[in-house]
Protein backbone atom coordinates (compact mmCIF):
# COMPACT_ATOMS: atom_id res chain seq x y z
CA UNK A 1 0.00 0.00 0.00
CA UNK A 2 3.00 2.41 0.56
CA UNK A 3 4.36 1.64 -2.38
CA UNK A 4 0.89 2.43 -4.49
CA UNK A 5 0.64 5.98 -2.07
CA UNK A 6 4.07 6.92 -3.36
CA UNK A 7 3.29 6.04 -6.87
CA UNK A 8 -0.31 8.25 -6.76
CA UNK A 9 1.56 11.32 -5.41
CA UNK A 10 4.13 11.65 -8.23
CA UNK A 11 1.37 10.51 -10.51
CA UNK A 12 -0.77 13.75 -9.62
CA UNK A 13 2.41 16.03 -8.95
CA UNK A 14 2.91 15.32 -12.80
CA UNK A 15 -0.48 15.93 -13.54
CA UNK A 16 -0.34 19.42 -12.18
CA UNK A 17 2.89 20.48 -13.87
CA UNK A 18 0.92 19.27 -17.07
CA UNK A 19 -2.08 21.58 -16.32
CA UNK A 20 -0.46 24.28 -15.75
CA UNK A 21 2.11 24.13 -18.61
CA UNK A 22 -1.34 23.86 -21.10
CA UNK A 23 -3.54 26.14 -18.99
CA UNK A 24 -6.77 26.33 -21.32
CA UNK A 25 -7.02 29.76 -22.95
CA UNK A 26 -10.25 31.32 -24.52
CA UNK A 27 -7.69 33.63 -26.93
CA UNK A 28 -6.31 30.15 -28.57
CA UNK A 29 -9.40 28.68 -29.90
CA UNK A 30 -9.10 27.79 -33.48
CA UNK A 31 -5.46 28.16 -33.23
CA UNK A 32 -4.49 24.04 -33.39
CA UNK A 33 -4.21 22.09 -36.17
CA UNK A 34 -5.60 18.10 -35.81
CA UNK A 35 -8.89 18.87 -34.38
CA UNK A 36 -9.99 15.07 -35.62
CA UNK A 37 -8.17 13.73 -33.09
CA UNK A 38 -10.46 15.67 -29.95
CA UNK A 39 -13.90 14.18 -32.06
CA UNK A 40 -15.10 11.38 -29.42
CA UNK A 41 -15.94 7.88 -30.26
CA UNK A 42 -17.38 5.08 -28.27
CA UNK A 43 -21.25 4.79 -27.33
CA UNK A 44 -20.92 4.16 -23.85
CA UNK A 45 -18.25 7.12 -22.47
CA UNK A 46 -20.08 9.44 -24.90
CA UNK A 47 -23.42 8.70 -23.27
CA UNK A 48 -21.97 10.18 -20.47
CA UNK A 49 -20.35 13.07 -21.84
CA UNK A 50 -16.79 12.01 -21.64
CA UNK A 51 -17.41 11.95 -17.67
CA UNK A 52 -16.02 8.25 -16.56
CA UNK A 53 -11.98 7.72 -17.38
CA UNK A 54 -11.89 5.63 -14.37
CA UNK A 55 -14.20 2.90 -15.12
CA UNK A 56 -13.86 2.89 -18.89
CA UNK A 57 -12.88 -0.66 -20.16
CA UNK A 58 -11.79 -3.01 -23.17
CA UNK A 59 -11.97 -0.52 -26.44
CA UNK A 60 -14.11 1.87 -26.03
CA UNK A 61 -11.57 2.93 -23.55
CA UNK A 62 -9.26 4.18 -26.42
CA UNK A 63 -10.07 7.15 -26.70
CA UNK A 64 -10.77 8.61 -22.88
CA UNK A 65 -7.98 6.86 -20.94
CA UNK A 66 -5.90 3.97 -23.02
CA UNK A 67 -5.56 2.11 -19.51
CA UNK A 68 -8.36 0.66 -19.55
CA UNK A 69 -7.79 -1.52 -22.34
CA UNK A 70 -6.02 -3.70 -19.66
CA UNK A 71 -9.88 -5.23 -18.71
CA UNK A 72 -10.63 -6.80 -22.03
CA UNK A 73 -13.53 -9.17 -20.84
CA UNK A 74 -12.35 -12.28 -22.48
CA UNK A 75 -9.63 -13.10 -25.64
CA UNK A 76 -10.80 -10.34 -27.90
CA UNK A 77 -12.51 -6.94 -28.19
CA UNK A 78 -13.80 -5.01 -31.16
CA UNK A 79 -15.78 -1.98 -31.76
CA UNK A 80 -16.89 -0.10 -34.76
CA UNK A 81 -18.89 3.58 -34.62
CA UNK A 82 -20.19 5.92 -36.77
CA UNK A 83 -21.36 9.32 -36.64
CA UNK A 84 -22.89 12.66 -38.56
CA UNK A 85 -21.48 15.37 -36.86
CA UNK A 86 -21.87 19.54 -38.28
CA UNK A 87 -22.03 20.29 -41.97
CA UNK A 88 -22.77 16.36 -42.83
CA UNK A 89 -19.01 15.45 -41.76
CA UNK A 90 -19.47 11.32 -41.22
CA UNK A 91 -16.85 10.41 -38.35
CA UNK A 92 -16.13 6.63 -38.97
CA UNK A 93 -13.93 4.57 -35.99
CA UNK A 94 -12.68 1.30 -35.56
CA UNK A 95 -10.96 -0.58 -33.36
CA UNK A 96 -9.62 -4.33 -32.11
CA UNK A 97 -7.88 -5.42 -28.49
CA UNK A 98 -6.53 -8.11 -27.23
CA UNK A 99 -5.94 -9.48 -24.13
CA UNK A 100 -2.43 -11.08 -23.93
CA UNK A 101 -2.69 -12.25 -20.44
CA UNK A 102 0.28 -11.32 -17.70
CA UNK A 103 1.74 -9.41 -20.73
CA UNK A 104 -1.29 -7.04 -20.86
CA UNK A 105 -3.80 -5.80 -23.60
CA UNK A 106 -2.89 -4.80 -27.29
CA UNK A 107 -5.13 -2.75 -29.44
CA UNK A 108 -4.99 -0.97 -33.02
CA UNK A 109 -7.72 1.93 -34.26
CA UNK A 110 -8.82 3.76 -36.96
CA UNK A 111 -10.86 7.12 -37.41
CA UNK A 112 -11.70 8.94 -40.86
CA UNK A 113 -13.91 11.00 -41.51
CA UNK A 114 -15.81 11.81 -44.70
CA UNK A 115 -16.79 14.71 -45.91
CA UNK A 116 -18.35 13.98 -49.03
CA UNK A 117 -17.33 15.64 -52.61
CA UNK A 118 -16.63 19.55 -52.43
CA UNK A 119 -16.61 21.16 -55.86
CA UNK A 120 -13.26 22.55 -57.00
CA UNK A 121 -13.38 26.43 -57.22
CA UNK A 122 -10.75 28.22 -59.11
CA UNK A 123 -9.89 32.09 -59.45
CA UNK A 124 -11.79 31.39 -62.85
CA UNK A 125 -14.23 29.47 -61.92
CA UNK A 126 -15.36 30.30 -58.54
CA UNK A 127 -18.30 28.64 -58.86
CA UNK A 128 -17.50 25.38 -59.23
CA UNK A 129 -19.35 25.19 -62.55
CA UNK A 130 -16.48 22.56 -64.10
CA UNK A 131 -18.13 19.67 -61.74
CA UNK A 132 -14.81 18.76 -60.75
CA UNK A 133 -14.99 17.91 -57.19
CA UNK A 134 -12.56 16.67 -54.15
CA UNK A 135 -12.56 14.96 -50.60
CA UNK A 136 -9.99 15.67 -47.92
CA UNK A 137 -8.74 12.63 -46.30
CA UNK A 138 -8.77 13.22 -42.49
CA UNK A 139 -7.46 10.49 -40.45
CA UNK A 140 -6.33 9.18 -37.17
CA UNK A 141 -4.48 5.53 -37.10
CA UNK A 142 -2.99 4.38 -33.58
CA UNK A 143 -2.00 1.58 -31.54
CA UNK A 144 -2.62 1.14 -27.76
CA UNK A 145 -1.09 -0.82 -25.06
CA UNK A 146 -2.02 -1.41 -21.51
CA UNK A 147 -1.30 -3.33 -18.54
CA UNK A 148 -2.68 -4.00 -14.85
CA UNK A 149 0.07 -3.08 -12.46
CA UNK A 150 -1.40 -4.05 -9.17
CA UNK A 151 -5.00 -5.37 -8.72
CA UNK A 152 -5.71 -1.43 -8.56
CA UNK A 153 -3.62 0.69 -10.23
CA UNK A 154 -3.71 0.06 -14.81
CA UNK A 155 -1.70 2.22 -16.70
CA UNK A 156 -2.42 2.42 -20.82
CA UNK A 157 -0.08 4.26 -23.59
CA UNK A 158 -1.11 5.08 -27.27
CA UNK A 159 1.09 6.16 -30.20
CA UNK A 160 -1.08 8.03 -33.04
CA UNK A 161 -0.61 9.51 -36.50
CA UNK A 162 -2.51 12.28 -37.08
CA UNK A 163 -2.63 12.53 -41.10
CA UNK A 164 -4.65 15.22 -43.69
CA UNK A 165 -4.43 15.51 -47.14
CA UNK A 166 -6.20 17.64 -49.57
CA UNK A 167 -5.53 17.66 -53.27
CA UNK A 168 -1.30 18.45 -53.98
CA UNK A 169 -0.78 18.60 -50.20
CA UNK A 170 -0.94 16.93 -46.80
CA UNK A 171 0.46 17.10 -43.41
CA UNK A 172 1.07 14.05 -40.60
CA UNK A 173 2.07 14.79 -37.15
CA UNK A 174 3.15 12.21 -33.94
CA UNK A 175 0.97 12.12 -30.62
CA UNK A 176 0.81 10.18 -27.95
CA UNK A 177 -2.12 9.38 -24.96
CA UNK A 178 -0.76 8.48 -21.40
CA UNK A 179 -3.42 7.25 -19.10
CA UNK A 180 -3.79 5.99 -15.61
CA UNK A 181 -6.74 4.09 -13.65
CA UNK A 182 -6.76 3.73 -9.71
CA UNK A 183 -9.81 1.53 -8.09
CA UNK A 184 -10.68 1.02 -4.68
CA UNK A 185 -9.32 4.53 -4.36
CA UNK A 186 -8.46 5.34 -0.02
CA UNK A 187 -9.59 1.77 0.47
CA UNK A 188 -13.23 3.12 -0.46
CA UNK A 189 -14.72 0.34 -3.10
CA UNK A 190 -16.20 1.77 -5.89
CA UNK A 191 -14.75 4.70 -5.98
CA UNK A 192 -12.09 5.27 -8.79
CA UNK A 193 -9.65 7.73 -9.80
CA UNK A 194 -8.46 8.67 -14.06
CA UNK A 195 -5.77 10.83 -15.50
CA UNK A 196 -5.45 10.80 -19.04
CA UNK A 197 -2.74 12.97 -20.99
CA UNK A 198 -3.97 13.04 -24.69
CA UNK A 199 -2.42 14.40 -28.02
CA UNK A 200 1.17 15.68 -26.81
CA UNK A 201 2.79 15.38 -30.08
CA UNK A 202 4.42 16.93 -32.66
CA UNK A 203 3.40 19.85 -35.13
CA UNK A 204 1.20 20.05 -38.16
CA UNK A 205 2.03 21.64 -41.44
CA UNK A 206 1.31 21.48 -44.53
CA UNK A 207 3.60 20.83 -47.87
CA UNK A 208 2.89 20.00 -51.63
CA UNK A 209 3.20 21.11 -54.94
CA UNK A 210 -0.10 23.20 -53.96
CA UNK A 211 2.73 25.61 -51.74
CA UNK A 212 4.44 26.02 -55.15
CA UNK A 213 4.11 29.40 -56.37
CA UNK A 214 5.12 30.46 -59.97
CA UNK A 215 6.42 34.58 -59.76
CA UNK A 216 9.22 36.65 -61.33
CA UNK A 217 11.68 38.25 -59.39
CA UNK A 218 12.67 41.77 -59.18
CA UNK A 219 15.12 42.31 -62.29
CA UNK A 220 14.90 39.13 -63.40
CA UNK A 221 13.70 38.33 -67.25
CA UNK A 222 12.25 34.80 -66.33
CA UNK A 223 9.28 32.94 -63.91
CA UNK A 224 10.40 30.38 -61.56
CA UNK A 225 8.59 28.41 -58.72
CA UNK A 226 9.07 29.31 -55.14
CA UNK A 227 7.26 27.15 -51.95
CA UNK A 228 4.72 29.37 -50.05
CA UNK A 229 5.59 29.10 -46.28
CA UNK A 230 2.43 27.37 -44.29
CA UNK A 231 2.41 27.87 -40.57
CA UNK A 232 3.22 24.93 -37.98
CA UNK A 233 1.01 24.50 -35.41
CA UNK A 234 0.07 22.47 -32.34
CA UNK A 235 -2.56 19.88 -32.04
CA UNK A 236 -4.94 20.11 -29.08
CA UNK A 237 -3.77 19.04 -25.79
CA UNK A 238 -5.48 17.48 -23.25
CA UNK A 239 -5.05 16.92 -19.51
CA UNK A 240 -7.96 15.66 -17.85
CA UNK A 241 -8.40 14.58 -13.92
CA UNK A 242 -11.88 12.02 -12.84
CA UNK A 243 -13.29 10.63 -10.31
CA UNK A 244 -15.82 7.81 -10.29
CA UNK A 245 -18.37 6.17 -7.66
CA UNK A 246 -19.60 3.15 -7.93
CA UNK A 247 -21.99 2.54 -4.74
CA UNK A 248 -23.90 -0.48 -6.56
CA UNK A 249 -23.68 -2.47 -9.70
CA UNK A 250 -26.95 -0.86 -10.69
CA UNK A 251 -25.37 2.96 -10.89
CA UNK A 252 -22.19 5.03 -11.31
CA UNK A 253 -21.99 8.56 -11.05
CA UNK A 254 -18.81 10.17 -12.62
CA UNK A 255 -17.42 13.77 -12.83
CA UNK A 256 -13.96 14.79 -14.89
CA UNK A 257 -11.95 18.24 -14.73
CA UNK A 258 -10.82 18.48 -18.23
CA UNK A 259 -7.84 21.52 -19.21
CA UNK A 260 -6.61 22.20 -22.80
CA UNK A 261 -4.07 23.98 -24.56
CA UNK A 262 -6.41 25.11 -27.11
CA UNK A 263 -10.43 26.00 -25.42
CA UNK A 264 -11.42 26.97 -21.99
CA UNK A 265 -11.51 24.52 -19.02
CA UNK A 266 -14.84 21.99 -19.18
CA UNK A 267 -15.80 20.25 -16.08
CA UNK A 268 -18.10 16.68 -17.10
CA UNK A 269 -21.05 15.22 -15.11
CA UNK A 270 -22.39 12.10 -15.91
CA UNK A 271 -24.31 8.51 -15.11
CA UNK A 272 -25.13 5.29 -16.01
CA UNK A 273 -27.84 3.43 -14.87
CA UNK A 274 -27.00 -0.62 -15.00
CA UNK A 275 -29.92 -3.01 -15.45
CA UNK A 276 -28.81 -6.72 -14.95
CA UNK A 277 -26.03 -6.31 -17.16
CA UNK A 278 -28.39 -5.98 -19.89
CA UNK A 279 -29.59 -2.56 -20.40
CA UNK A 280 -28.15 0.98 -19.98
CA UNK A 281 -29.48 4.10 -19.63
CA UNK A 282 -26.37 6.93 -19.38
CA UNK A 283 -26.82 11.01 -19.32
CA UNK A 284 -24.06 13.66 -19.27
CA UNK A 285 -23.84 17.38 -19.23
CA UNK A 286 -20.60 19.49 -20.00
CA UNK A 287 -20.12 23.08 -18.41
CA UNK A 288 -17.25 25.26 -19.87
CA UNK A 289 -15.76 27.44 -17.01
CA UNK A 290 -16.15 30.98 -17.84
CA UNK A 291 -12.92 32.01 -16.70
CA UNK A 292 -14.22 36.03 -16.83
CA UNK A 293 -16.24 35.45 -13.55
CA UNK A 294 -15.05 31.68 -12.95
CA UNK A 295 -18.36 31.05 -13.29
CA UNK A 296 -20.09 27.42 -15.48
CA UNK A 297 -21.14 28.49 -18.62
CA UNK A 298 -22.73 27.18 -21.64
CA UNK A 299 -21.41 24.27 -24.17
CA UNK A 300 -21.92 23.55 -27.76
CA UNK A 301 -22.08 20.27 -26.90
CA UNK A 302 -24.07 20.35 -22.91
CA UNK A 303 -26.58 17.45 -22.98
CA UNK A 304 -25.52 14.24 -23.72
CA UNK A 305 -27.97 11.24 -23.66
CA UNK A 306 -27.31 7.36 -24.29
CA UNK A 307 -28.58 3.85 -24.15
CA UNK A 308 -27.48 0.32 -24.69
CA UNK A 309 -28.16 -3.54 -24.73
CA UNK A 310 -25.96 -6.14 -24.20
CA UNK A 311 -26.66 -9.72 -24.73
CA UNK A 312 -24.66 -13.17 -25.96
CA UNK A 313 -24.98 -15.20 -29.03
CA UNK A 314 -23.06 -18.69 -28.39
CA UNK A 315 -19.03 -17.55 -27.20
CA UNK A 316 -19.58 -13.70 -28.50
CA UNK A 317 -20.70 -10.64 -26.62
CA UNK A 318 -22.38 -8.51 -28.80
CA UNK A 319 -23.52 -4.18 -27.28
CA UNK A 320 -24.97 -2.21 -28.76
CA UNK A 321 -25.01 1.95 -28.03
CA UNK A 322 -27.04 4.99 -28.90
CA UNK A 323 -25.90 7.99 -28.12
CA UNK A 324 -28.15 11.33 -28.94
CA UNK A 325 -25.91 14.67 -28.76
CA UNK A 326 -28.00 18.25 -29.41
CA UNK A 327 -25.71 21.01 -30.50
CA UNK A 328 -26.17 24.07 -30.09
CA UNK A 329 -25.88 25.86 -33.44
CA UNK A 330 -24.52 22.92 -35.01
CA UNK A 331 -27.54 20.68 -35.09
CA UNK A 332 -28.12 17.01 -33.76
CA UNK A 333 -25.55 14.34 -33.55
CA UNK A 334 -26.62 10.52 -33.67
CA UNK A 335 -23.91 8.06 -32.74
CA UNK A 336 -24.38 4.37 -33.21
CA UNK A 337 -21.70 2.11 -31.52
CA UNK A 338 -21.59 -2.14 -31.69
CA UNK A 339 -19.05 -3.61 -30.10
CA UNK A 340 -17.86 -7.60 -30.03
CA UNK A 341 -16.27 -9.24 -27.58
CA UNK A 342 -15.19 -13.15 -27.86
Amino acid sequence: MKLQNKFMSLVLIAALLVGVAFAGDVDRSGTTSGVQVQIPVGGRSLGMGGSDIAYTTGVDAIFWNPAGLSDIKGRADAMFSSAKIIADISTNYFALGFNAGANGAIAVSMKSLGFGDIPITTVQDMDGESGATFSPTFAVIGATYARELTDRIAVGFTGKLVYESIPRASATALAFDFGLQYKDLMDVKGLGLGLTIRNIGTNMSYNGTAMLLRAREEDETYDDFFTVLTSSDQLPTTMEMGITYKPTNMILLSAVYQNSNAETDYVKVGTELNFAGIGFVRAGYNFQLNKANADLGYSVYGLTLGAGVKFDVGSTKIAVDYVFRPGQFLGTENLICIGLGL
